[in-house]
């Protein structure tokens, strides 16, 4: 067995972070600040495309230049402190350590750059060794795209099960056809009745860490 997981909203809360640096810059420029449910709205396709959709609806007239510096005010602010805020979910550190403990690979997959990722995850993880953490700088298309996924199968037996983790009809859509299992977690960031919107099935979703330890059969403390 394998099991990958995504980074934010399956994982860790990075949005009081992301919010941070993101207000920091459209306060600085007296733009309308932004809030956790825009934030949320915007999840899944990366920090650039976060920022890019927050810039958008503020500063359409502005020029690509003008947007790209405030863009990269954003990103900079973020990647200096992107660990700050944030927090693992509620017994989610006791699940990554029962299933290390059980000699199960863990993979990551992040709409992040790598180093960006591994900091965070050095953080908030520190006695978690991944197997794998795939970026969006890691030589494959960024998520839906499944390629990632698809190399962490390459690493296990053909008889090993697949098991993918995340909160969004993006994470969703990169699982299908290509892991074994598939679980959503309603904790993250876009909760039961977006999903549902979405067409997904709602036997995929997991409301809380002691449902998801029990579908994967990992007992934790």
């Amino acid at each position: 067995m394998g099991i990958v997981f995504d980074l934010d909203g399956t994982l860790i809360d990075s949005t009081p972070d992301l919010l941070a640096a993101i207000n920091t810059v459209l306060l600085k420029h007296g733009l309308p600040l932004t809030d956790r449910q825009e934030n949320l709205s915007l999840a899944g396709k990366g920090l650039a495309s976060m920022f890019s959709l927050t810039l958008g609806k503020r500063v359409p007239s502005w020029s690509r230049e003008e947007k790209d510096q405030l863009e990269a005010d954003m990103f900079a602010l973020y990647t200096d402190e992107p660990a700050r805020l944030s927090v693992p979910f509620p017994g989610i550190c006791s699940l990554l350590e029962a299933i290390q403990g059980q000699g199960i690979p863990i993979g990551i997959i992040s709409n992040k750059h790598v180093d960006l990722t591994q900091k965070i995850l050095a953080v908030h993880f520190p006695s978690i060794t991944f197997s794998r953490v795939y970026g969006i700088d890691s030589g494959f298309e960024p998520k839906p795209d499944a390629s990632s996924l698809l190399d962490f199968k390459s690493s296990l037996r053909s008889s090993e099960e697949l098991i993918y983790v995340g909160d969004t009809e993006i994470d969703y859509e990169t699982a299908k056809g290509v892991a074994d299992r598939i679980y959503l977690a309603t904790w993250g960031y876009r909760g039961s009745d977006a999903l549902l919107a979405q067409g997904i099935d709602g036997s995929l979703f997991v409301s809380d860490i002691a449902q998801l330890a029990c579908a994967l059969d990992i007992s934790i403390s």
